[in-house]
């Protein structure tokens, strides 16, 4: 008989404390704009970060993905494609967006670390 250890859920694995950033356009003074993040309103959430090597190579007919990082948040935090997830001084870069079951339960980020 095989024991399992029963899968952590996300209310025990989420320990890192991120902001969810969104780019907006300001302006730079001389008539143009420059773009920054900005954090979104309520955006500073619970979230938990596990590191993998997704790294797929471009075939034919195929889009490649390099990714670095897992980022799991509640279902309820607007988070999209665009935004990105910094943690401390780090920042990840949101690839993908999967909302869990389709129950607003829970949404798995696929994350491309920036430096």
């Amino acid at each position: 008989m095989m024991d399992r250890q029963p899968r952590k859920t996300l209310r025990t694995a989420a320990r890192h404390l991120v902001w969810v950033e969104t780019p907006t356009r300001v302006s730079d003074g001389e008539g143009g704009t420059s773009e920054t993040w900005a954090a979104r309103t309520g955006a500073q959430v619970w979230a938990s970060i596990s590191p993998i090597q997704a790294r797929n190579q471009t075939t034919y007919k195929t889009v490649g993905v390099d990714a670095t990082h897992l980022v799991r948040v509640d279902g309820y935090v607007d988070v999209e494609e665009k935004d990105r997830i910094r943690f401390g001084t780090r920042h990840f870069e949101v690839l993908t967006v999967e909302n869990l079951q389709e129950r607003s339960f829970e949404k798995v980020c696929t994350c491309l670390e920036r430096r």
